[in-house]
């Protein structure tokens, strides 16, 4: 089930997997450290969150991080966390950046493995 923003489409468990198999770009932004552990197979690691504290890094990193896993404005893309909570910041960033085609997985890490779907390390 999706739910849509004017550029952010809210997306489940379900979806995402449709996604994945169509090939769409799924980044996961949560720090390396979290990403190693464990992460959505498939998954990019682009780490926006600040480890030391929970921030997110500024906006014109996220543009270049983002870019520089080859994802550009006009692409589809995937952000996952651990919560939802900072891919939805990275969301907001890129919307307000010129980036048009953004999926949020709210549930994120903590959905997926709640629903024992795989996890790759």
């Amino acid at each position: 089930m999706a739910e849509e923003t004017e550029t952010i489409t809210i997306i489940d468990s379900d979806q995402l997997q449709d996604d994945k198999a169509a090939g769409i770009t799924l980044i996961d932004v949560r720090p390396v450290s979290m990403y190693e552990e464990g992460h959505i197979p498939g998954a990019v690691s682009v780490p926006l969150v600040v480890p030391e504290d929970g921030s997110m890094i500024p906006d014109d990193a996220i543009v270049a991080a983002v870019e520089a896993a080859g994802v550009a404005p006009d692409d589809d893309v995937v952000l996952y966390c651990q919560t939802g909570l900072h891919a939805g910041l990275a969301a907001k960033t890129l919307e307000k950046e010129g980036f048009s085609h953004i999926e949020l997985y709210s549930g994120s890490m903590n959905d997926w493995t709640a629903k024992n779907l795989p996890v790759a390390e």
